[in-house]
């Protein structure tokens, strides 16, 4: 559809578009992207959750061990047996049962999850773990740290939210435009089509269109 669009407006032939057809790649690339991004959005927050679950469960005198068994009705309770986060801890607590570390579960976990934020938290465990420290202030204070990360992370991701709708508009207003034109001025365009010089301008105002489009994407995908 958009390749056949892009046709219509900028060549005045659906089938001009098929040029541009390895954009189909790039698109399908970035929503996979997007979604991704999403997906581990909302894992980090469960993630935060969880992990304060089992801060509790380590200040009542769980072991660690016994704390990640012991989250998962919570968990449950919160997000429900089919969600992320909870088939991750069922996961290591799993393993955990047949005698693995803790911290060897917990990094299979991260490593699975491709979050920043688990990574850094399995990271610190295992450093807790081999070092015999505080365990549960180290994590406590770990858990803490990565909840007011993602907290600035979604307080950002709310500022932003309605530049984002701004963004979205802003896309589709330039062929929004060019339709418009074509239905109610046909004979102000028609000399930008079926001619060379035509093809160069218009080939132009596209590079320019999707330039400005993934400019713009950049700038409202603020990293923390």
């Amino acid at each position: 559809m958009i390749i056949a669009a892009v046709g219509y407006l900028f060549y005045d032939s659906f089938f001009a578009g098929i040029i541009f057809a390895p954009y189909v790649f790039l698109h399908i690339k970035n929503r996979c992207r997007i979604f991704e991004q999403k997906r581990q959005e909302r894992l980090a927050v469960s993630f935060k959750d969880g992990m304060q679950i089992i801060a509790s469960s380590l200040t009542a005198g769980y072991s660690i061990e016994n704390a990640f068994r012991e989250s998962l009705s919570e968990i449950e309770l919160l997000y429900g047996k089919k969600s992320d986060i909870y088939l991750s801890f069922r996961k290591i607590a799993a393993r955990l049962n047949v005698n693995t570390s803790v911290e060897e579960a917990f990094e299979e976990f991260a490593n699975e999850s491709n979050v920043e934020e688990i990574d850094s938290f399995s990271q610190v465990l295992t450093y807790a773990k081999h070092s015999g420290g505080n365990l549960v202030e180290i994590i406590r204070n770990t858990t803490d740290t990565i909840s007011g990360k993602i907290e600035v992370k979604r307080e950002i991701i709310t500022v932003i939210s309605s530049k984002r709708l701004e963004q979205s508009i802003m896309n589709i207003v330039p062929a929004g435009i060019i339709l418009y034109m074509k239905i109610t001025s046909e004979d102000m365009l028609c000399k930008l089509y079926g001619n060379p010089s035509g093809i160069v301008i218009m080939t132009g105002c596209l590079v320019i269109y999707f330039a400005a489009k993934l400019l713009a994407d950049r700038i409202v995908n603020i990293k923390v």
